[in-house]
């Protein structure tokens, strides 16, 4: 890092007219390794140079490589370095955008006005350069690989796969693509609008280049194939511990970015569109597993692709006031009807080390990655057109008045007062399901919890589940959530699939014998569902649940207007009367289709105030 009296010879920004950005220009030079020397341009927006635009991981660490900027010393992190040497030409300027040195990363009202523009600056680029970084791990094997693998995948039958996962030379080559996507760059939320927007995309990876609809193409057919392979039982019988691993790391890989990877390719047309309809509250849903090291850009970063957001881009609001602002603006523009199914009960705090840090309101989520699916709007995935979320549940009744959901707060905004409806309270818990990410890398047993939950559910005399058999089927509705499961009940490729409730006559619910239970089990495992990271739950009265992890005993069961489903809630303390903590969202059996609340009316019953802190 340079010393202090060093910083004060660097370069010094001059202040940008209205509607104006910097521009990069790289002096050419032959070598790879020599110094780099560039000139920073003022340009206009509108009429600007002909340029393209860099996209990239800043790394961690400090600043510690000189570069020469308009003759004086200016100070990057490796990674870029190596970037900007990569696109440094043999012959003739290279004109550039680079967030790092075209936007004063000092000055916080400068970046202010900067990142609203930045949807112009990627649109108008000529192309985007992703720098995935120098070669390592064969890498350049890997890239050679995408366009092969596609190939393999379009055959889409599972004796081909498992022929190819005999082979050695090409196990290695899948050792080499897993390395490339675990790659940091394809978890950055920033990278959705600087691909999503301009007109070409070339990826670089030390030398070797790939066009983005290469890539784009690998992933598509990947997911199409996944899923049927994992389900297949000749996969099942033949395919070893090695090769099941690196099936297994090679879709972990893909997963996170996959759904972001598709979003962003079939909604392009509607990013550019001037007529640009679409919600933030769904871009930071189909978005939250990419990555931010500052966590306002959760928000900022995504604000490119919705101009007409409402959202004021300031850096020097808290992270907290930012959060809850734009959840409180959710909650007002849809009636909580949407917005609940991000109160899960469950982040992947233990993943992002900055939301760990955050003192938010226990109703106000982090925008970052989910351990687990949503009760309340979830759907399978497979390629398809993008459709929002539908839910299956009808928990607050089925005619839900947007009029009957009235917003209050209190301490300022940290407070949410709610209707709602007590139900039970959890009188039992069971083990905890590991989640899917334990499951697929660790290889975790989930059988015996299984079998633990069933000993649980039956060994209950309560109601309303009196007889054995009508427990045995209770329970196991509870574990599927009443919905069918993909693989199992029904097998459907056509894009998008919505949950479906079971009927009274899906087959194998609750199973007949231990295989048809293994089987079950395993199609709820491979195809996702909500009972990654959740607990199966016993009420005072007998009600079987899911319930989140970190629900227990003594916590409140209560039905809220306009939610899907039931929500856990636990009292502050003993002194504060009516007041709660958010644990997350849950199902019940027999409550699910506006029991709670047709009860409630019947008996003359009214509504409670419940007051989220």
């Amino acid at each position: 890092m340079p010393r202090r009296s060093q910083r004060r010879m660097c370069y010094q920004y001059r202040p940008l007219e209205p509607q104006n950005f910097r521009l990069l220009e790289l002096v050419p030079h032959h070598s790879l390794i020599a110094d780099l020397h560039c000139r920073l341009i003022h340009s206009s927006i509108v009429s600007a140079h002909s340029y393209e635009a860099l996209s990239y991981t800043w790394g961690d660490g400090i600043s510690t490589c000189r570069i020469t900027l308009n003759g004086s010393p200016f100070y990057i992190r490796p990674n870029l370095r190596e970037a900007l040497r990569r696109l440094r030409q043999s012959k003739g300027k290279r004109m550039v955008w680079v967030d790092a040195i075209c936007i004063n990363q000092d000055c916080t009202e400068e970046k202010s006005i900067q990142v609203p523009l930045m949807r112009q600056i990627y649109a108008g680029a000529k192309r985007v350069i992703v720098w995935l970084g120098e070669d390592s791990f064969d890498s350049d094997k890997a890239i050679e690989f995408i366009p092969v693998l596609t190939e393999v995948a379009r055959l889409d039958t599972d004796l081909v796969w498992i022929w190819h996962l005999s082979q050695d030379e090409f196990l290695r080559r899948m050792s080499s693509l897993i390395a490339l996507f675990y790659r940091p760059w394809w978890r950055r939320t920033w990278i959705i609008q600087e691909v999503a927007l301009p007109r070409s995309v070339i990826l670089l990876c030390g030398s070797q280049r790939i066009h983005w609809s290469v890539v784009c193409d690998f992933v598509l057919a990947w997911m199409d194939i996944k899923f049927s392979l994992y389900l297949s039982s000749l996969y099942q019988r033949t395919i070893d511990g090695v090769q099941k691993t690196a099936l297994r790391t090679l879709g972990m890989a893909i997963s996170g970015f996959a759904e972001s990877l598709t979003r962003m390719r079939l909604d392009q047309p509607i990013y550019l569109s001037p007529a640009n309809s679409l919600k933030l509250s769904n871009l930071l849903w189909s978005y939250k597993n990419q990555d931010v090291s500052n966590p306002r850009d959760k928000i900022y970063g995504l604000l490119g692709l919705v101009p007409n957001a409402g959202v004021q881009i300031d850096y020097n609001k808290s992270v907290e006031d930012i959060y809850t602002s734009v959840f409180r603006s959710f909650l007002e523009e849809d009636g909580g009807f949407d917005t609940f199914r991000w109160m899960t009960g469950e982040m992947m705090v233990q993943k992002v080390e900055w939301a760990r840090q955050l003192n938010l309101p226990s109703w106000v989520p982090d925008f970052g990655p989910r351990a687990v699916h949503p009760i309340s709007s979830f759907i399978f995935f497979t390629e398809g057109p993008i459709c929002p979320p539908r839910g299956v549940f009808q928990a607050s009744g089925p005619n839900r008045s947007r009029s009957e959901f009235i917003l209050q707060f209190e301490d300022g905004e940290r407070t949410l007062v709610l209707r709602g409806y007590r139900f039970d309270t959890i009188s039992q818990r069971g083990r905890l399901f590991p989640y899917l990410d334990e499951i697929v890398l660790s290889g975790y047993q989930t059988y015996p919890t299984f079998k633990h939950w069933e000993k649980l559910a039956m060994s209950t005399t309560n109601r309303p589940y009196d007889l054995r058999s009508s427990r045995g089927e209770a329970f196991w509705r509870t574990i599927l959530t009443d919905r069918k499961v993909e693989g199992f009940h029904f097998q459907d490729n056509a894009g998008w699939i919505p949950a479906r409730r079971l009927t009274p006559v899906d087959r194998c619910v609750p199973p007949q014998n231990s295989e048809q239970e293994r089987e079950l089990l395993r199609a709820i495992e491979t195809r996702g569902g909500c009972i990654f990271g959740r607990r199966f739950c016993i009420s005072s009265r007998g009600y079987f649940g899911l319930m989140p992890a970190t629900a227990c005993e003594g916590d409140m069961i209560c039905v809220l207007l306009r939610g899907e489903v039931p929500f856990v809630l636990r009292r502050r303390n003993d002194r504060d009367q009516g007041f709660y903590q958010m644990i997350g969202e849950c199902y019940v059996h027999g409550i699910m289709d506006g029991e709670v609340v047709k009860d409630a009316l019947n008996n003359g019953s009214g509504y409670e105030l419940f007051k989220l802190c």
